[in-house]
């Protein structure tokens, strides 16, 4: 099928003309910046068929704006035609393969929840968390053939605490992921803007496989506090995923439950200790102090989404009859 001629109006005049691929909240945020812009055309919207965040396609049709659902690379054709000047991919999961990358005239920019050239690939918000860093972020790049190496244009940071988990982590960096692209934006069609290459030296890169989710989320207490702790909190996205523990109970049953709302209590401890996932406090307020590996506590709030005492309690036992494993 041919193009349909896009009509043309006087060069100063002429809008910005956009495509959007995207998912959640961060993507709507964008969408409903560029929309708002006497300056810019969303030519074309290529959203996931669902997003637990955002719905994108409702987006687009309140807009009268035309939507393609699914794979982007589907749709080389139909995007020809619309002759945009921009690519934009936040929060896209298909990799755009080359006849994409090289259809817009100004190029593809990605808004990559990551700080390049570190954590790339997939999952930074759990790796950043799980390696301990202190700061994450989010960059806006040029895309390449090769994932997460273009140029970067711009970079924002937000802190991590030691308590912060990957829920909270995701929706800081959706915040100033946001005000990154609009803050970047109005610079990207004019000689103002500078990039600079990424040090691939310093790259760190995360395949699809480097987690799973079903078997990395159940707690090991076989490590040492940190280590447990940050599985805790990597792996803590409510309301969707909450990390795991064995309980083993007196009977010889072993139930496996959800675990929220820990905190380390580290004592300076680095020695093995051979008591690791027993109960050795219950607080006050009914909360679970459990010795790791190194003699380090997690402190469990909630089993279950029920006080740890309560929940144990509620199963007929006593805290001193079950062991964490």
């Amino acid at each position: 099928m041919g193009c349909v001629p896009i009509n043309t109006i006087n060069t100063i005049n002429m809008k910005r003309r956009v495509v959007v691929c995207g998912e959640k909240w961060v993507a709507e945020q964008c969408l409903e910046f560029l929309y708002d812009r006497n300056d810019t055309e969303i030519c074309a919207i290529v959203a996931a068929p669902k997003d637990w965040q955002a719905d994108l396609i409702s987006f687009g049709a309140k807009r009268q704006l035309k939507v393609f659902i699914g794979n982007i690379n589907d749709y080389i054709e139909e995007l020809t035609c619309l002759k945009p000047d921009f690519i934009f991919s936040i929060q896209y999961r298909p990799l755009l393969k080359s006849p994409i990358l090289n259809l817009p005239s100004h190029g593809c920019i990605n808004l990559h929840f990551g700080l390049l050239p570190r954590y790339g690939g997939c999952y930074p918000v759990a790796w950043t968390i799980l390696n301990g860093e202190k700061q994450a972020g989010a960059t806006l790049h040029y895309m390449v053939n090769k994932f997460d190496e273009g140029d970067i244009i711009a970079q924002t940071t937000v802190l991590i605490s030691e308590e912060t988990t990957a829920r909270e982590l995701f929706d800081s960096i959706s915040k100033a992921a946001v005000k990154l692209f609009i803050d970047t934006y109005p610079v990207l069609f004019s000689d103002t803007v500078k990039t600079r290459s990424q040090d691939l030296t310093q790259k760190l890169y995360y395949a699809n496989d480097s987690i799973d989710f079903d078997r990395d989320r159940v707690i090991d207490w076989r490590k040492t506090g940190t280590e447990i702790h940050r599985t805790i909190c990597a792996f803590s996205f409510e309301p969707f995923q909450l990390p795991l523990t064995s309980l083993h109970l007196p009977d010889g049953q072993q139930l496996q439950v959800t675990v929220t709302r820990s905190r380390l209590h580290n004592n300076g401890s680095s020695h093995p200790v051979e008591n690791a996932g027993h109960i050795m406090e219950v607080t006050d307020s009914g909360k679970l102090l459990v010795a790791t590996a190194n003699g380090n506590l997690i402190e469990i709030g909630l089993l279950n989404n029920k006080t740890s005492r309560d929940f144990i309690k509620s199963l007929g036992y006593s805290p001193n009859d079950v062991i964490f494993k």
